[in-house]
């Protein structure tokens, strides 16, 4: 069964992004438009933030740079050849509008640098994570499963998709004995960081009810503590 993993959801995969190749070229292409419609009005200051913030969210660094380019080409030439109520822009107002836009643009490629390192190095470690052989599951205080590696996957016959969607008492505990379970798991985050705790839990959906013994530790994460439980 072709199932799919923790590292495979969050990894930049180019399959998944294919609209942002037309995506960039239309927002030009709407700039351009408005910029020749509302000569007046020269609404594009804001609508070209708008589109160098959505390239930042969503775009690499480089391909940052050469939307960024592409999009200066029509702000620039509608400023010069399309009169504002019959009067052409002077040129400090010309030289006001573009270093301004050079200097939003290189912001927006600052940004999008930085959130593309910080989302590879994400994807490093989930990958490492993904490869340990030793069945990990991370969940909070609520019972929501936030991360689940490989190992853990394949030990409860579920892709993490499955997990994920699923609730720790659910996954873990078997209808009769969930009251006890979710007292048992509330205990746990009483516990300080990194202090280990064994438990015996139940898979559910087994063919064959199956016993795994488990090893947590809390771990804080983000102002909230994490339930790490290695399974065994």
């Amino acid at each position: 069964m072709d199932w799919c993993y923790m590292s495979d959801i969050f990894s930049h995969n180019p399959k998944d992004r294919r609209w942002l190749v037309a995506a960039p070229f239309f927002t030009v292409v709407a700039v351009f438009l408005f910029e020749i419609q509302t000569p007046s009005l020269r609404v594009t200051p804001s609508l070209l933030t708008i589109a160098l913030a959505f390239f930042a969210v969503l775009l690499p660094p480089r391909a940052v740079f050469w939307w960024a380019l592409l999009l200066f080409a029509p702000m620039v030439t509608t400023l010069i050849l399309i009169p504002n109520n019959g009067v052409y822009e002077t040129p400090t107002f010309i030289l006001l509008r573009s270093t301004t836009y050079v200097a939003v643009a290189w912001v927006a490629g600052g940004l999008s640098r930085y959130r593309w390192e910080a989302e590879r190095k994400m994807a490093g470690l989930l990958a490492l994570f993904d490869a340990l052989k030793m069945p990990i599951v991370v969940s909070d205080v609520d019972g929501n499963i936030n991360f689940a590696n490989r190992a853990s996957c394949e030990l409860l016959n579920r892709s993490f998709e499955q997990v994920r969607d699923a609730n720790f008492f659910t996954v873990f505990t078997q209808p009769d004995q969930r009251g006890k379970s979710i007292e048992r798991y509330l205990k746990m985050f009483e516990m300080q960081p990194v202090e280990n705790a064994s438990m015996t839990i139940s898979v559910q959906g087994q063919s064959v009810e199956m016993q795994i013994k488990a090893t947590c530790s809390i771990f804080p994460w983000d102002n909230r503590k994490l339930l790490v439980t290695q399974l065994q």
